[in-house]
């Protein structure tokens, strides 16, 4: 008999519909434990450098789900992604393609798996609920990873970020969060905070590094952005291990990618921006790169006419 099976729901058995409950009582023949998972009652800890992250429902840890069931997602679309995604990560089977579920806030919640997956991103945390995060918030504590930065995920360009020192502070702050957030399907996002040695915003097309630049923050800023008064400087030169980086981390298309080297040398991906501003950017290096964008294109547009002819 196989371990557990999940099924994506936020009613109890009696309230599930037909479909739903024939899943129910065919899998309890086959799996020692069935759990109905409202997923906005679900955590998230991704520690870097730990192989799987921590998924916490109801003071368990689904990582080893055998299998998850999903059928609607209406109201809860944001939630059932992460879980998806995270469950599908570990191993779990998930019965629809993985692709169907997308969140609105896909840069900030699945980029961190994809950040856990290779290593690159800084420790995060995500909970939907205040119950959560106050577990998550002693767990914090326990493991001595204060300071906590905290992220509006619907946030950009820096705007909304938090420096939050102690369990005090982040109680605070998520207290207040879950009190005035209006749409339950809305997560608290928690990341540790780096002392980076140096920070980089990187122009990419197609893996190809157009232009780099050096971000120094603005003296009391938390994070180093252009519209937060960041300072960038243009160099001429990325380190091999940047672009070792980016070959290695990402796909094709076009990216703002912001990287940073801590003490140890180790790289931390911020992020990979697919819609970038990049005023501050080409005011710094001197490089159009709207022009850069649109010849890249056309050579594209070249090559497969070139391709078809054949």
């Amino acid at each position: 008999m196989n371990s557990s099976f999940g099924i994506v729901t936020i009613n109890s058995y009696a309230g599930l519909n037909y479909e739903k409950q024939a899943i129910y009582d065919n899998a309890v023949k086959h799996f020692k434990n069935v759990l109905l998972i409202d997923p906005r009652k679900v955590s998230y800890q991704f520690i870097r450098g730990a192989k799987k992250p921590i998924i916490r429902y109801l003071g368990e840890n689904l990582v080893n789900l055998s299998a998850l069931h999903i059928r609607g997602s209406q109201k809860i679309a944001n939630s059932t992604s992460v879980l998806a995604h995270s469950l599908d990560f570990c191993g779990c089977i998930i019965n629809d393609p993985i692709s169907r579920f997308r969140t609105g806030y896909g840069s900030k919640l699945l980029s961190t798996l994809e950040q856990h997956e290779n290593d690159s991103g800084s420790s995060s945390f995500i909970a939907f609920d205040l119950e959560n995060t106050l577990a998550l918030i002693d767990s914090i504590e326990t493991k001595k990873l204060f300071p906590i930065i905290v992220k509006p995920i619907k946030g950009s360009q820096g705007r909304g970020i938090s420096l939050l020192k102690t369990a005090a502070e982040m109680l605070a702050y998520a207290t207040i969060f879950f009190k005035e957030r209006a749409d339950s399907d809305t997560p608290i996002f928690f990341q540790t905070f780096v002392s980076f040695v140096k920070e980089y915003r990187i122009f990419v097309i197609d893996k190809k590094i157009i232009g780099l630049v050096v971000k120094v923050k603005k003296e009391g800023k938390i994070v180093a952005n252009a519209a937060q008064g960041a300072t960038f400087i243009s160099i001429e030169n990325p380190q091999q291990v940047i672009v070792e980086f980016i070959l290695d981390h990402l796909p094709n298309g076009i990216y703002g990618v912001d990287v940073a080297i801590d003490t140890a040398g180790s790289i931390h991906l911020i992020e990979a921006n697919t819609s970038p501003n990049w005023k501050a950017f080409q005011e710094s290096t001197g490089i159009d790169v709207a022009a850069v964008i649109i010849q890249d294109t056309l050579q594209k547009i070249n090559n497969r006419s070139e391709f078809t002819e054949l």
